[in-house]
């Protein structure tokens, strides 16, 4: 609760009092901020799917695979009797 309140002053000072150039440099940090916590969730989600079992990985490379397959069974020629 401390910090809410601590990040709610910070915010209501950079909106209402902080001169042009405190806020160009909150902006960077944020900035950098933003960067660093988007960086650490996608190497989490590649983690995560590491971690997925193999019969999806077979699974989803089976399909663009039957999908050319089925493709190419349709340019097929039809036999002439």
């Amino acid at each position: 609760m401390f910090y809410l309140i601590v990040a709610l002053l910070i915010a209501l000072y950079y909106f209402f009092m902080a001169p042009k150039t405190v806020r160009n440099t909150l902006n960077a940090i944020g900035l950098v901020g933003l960067v660093a916590l988007l960086f650490v969730l996608a190497v989490m989600s590649f983690i995560k799917i590491l971690q997925l079992p193999g019969e999806l990985y077979i699974g989803l490379i089976m399909i663009p695979l039957g999908y050319t397959a089925f493709k190419e069974t349709l340019n097929l020629s039809e036999k002439k009797k």
